[in-house]
Order: C-alpha cells, then structure tokens, then sequence
C-alpha cells in the first residue's frame, strides 16, 4: 500500500509518526554524542591517571563503535536509508571490541570462538559484497560525469 492509497485521516496520522520518529532517531543520536564525549573525556582522564594500554584500547574501541552508530543515525535522519556496509562495519567492530577486551581465551569455548571466526568471516564477505555493488546514487554520478566521494 503506498502513500497515495492512503486516506486523508491515515494520511496525515502517517505523517505525524513519520515525524515522532525523526524526532526520536535525533534525539537518540544527541544522547549517542553525548555519550561519545563523556567517553572521550574519561579516556583522557584515565590515561593522564594511570596508564593501561589494555583499558584506553578497550575505551578507544568502545567510542568509535558509538560513532558508527551516531554516523548511522545521523544517515538515517537524512536519507531515511541505512547502507549495509556501515552495519556490517559495526558489527566487525563489536566483534574486535569483544575479541580485544578478553583477556583469557581458555576460558571461552571453542565453539564460541569457532563461532566468533565464522561470523567475521561472513561479514567480511558481506562487506566486500557491499564494497563492489554501485548504488543508484553512484550510477547517476558515474552517468553524468561526477566524480564520487570515497
């Protein structure tokens, strides 16, 4: 059912949650930068305190996981589509994130990280797929003569 089957009344109710949830993905992306800030702020702080390399590369990790997810909301805010490619990109950095914060491997199963492996493995192919395929957007660029950011 597209928008212009719609009646007036459901027309416009459409338009209000369309509307409450700009409204919502915005402020969830306030408090995401939010939160990067406090994150950054306790990094400097921790590492002018006492310097752990293990804690600052798990700190480091953590901030830039949140923003890639400021970076997909703030994509979705403007063309109300999320690229695949930047998932999957956040998804391979919560998996370092998971990998570099443990410390004993004995501990985990192998079928955890036999597991762990197979999913970066798909993604890394997901990835790559996403690399390689143009967008509608690219095409038209290519198509008149643009050149593309990269």
């Amino acid at each position: 059912m597209s928008k212009r089957d719609l009646r007036p009344v459901e027309r416009v109710l459409m338009n209000w949650l369309s509307l409450l949830f700009d409204f919502t993905v915005i402020t969830l992306a306030t408090v995401t930068m939010g939160f990067v800030v406090y994150l950054t702020f306790n990094l400097v702080a921790s590492s002018l305190h006492a310097f752990d390399a293990e804690e600052i590369l798990h700190q480091i990790v953590l901030t830039v996981i949140f923003l890639e997810i400021f970076e997909l909301l703030v994509m979705y805010v403007r063309e109300h589509h999320v690229s695949m490619r930047n998932v999957v990109e956040l998804g391979v950095l919560a998996i370092v994130r998971k990998i570099v914060i443990t410390p004993d491997y004995t501990t985990v199963g192998w079928k955890t990280l036999t597991a762990l492996a197979a999913l970066i493995f798909v993604m890394g192919w997901v990835y790559v797929q996403e690399r390689q395929r143009r967008t509608r957007h690219e095409e038209f660029l290519i198509s008149h003569g643009m050149e593309m950011e990269r």
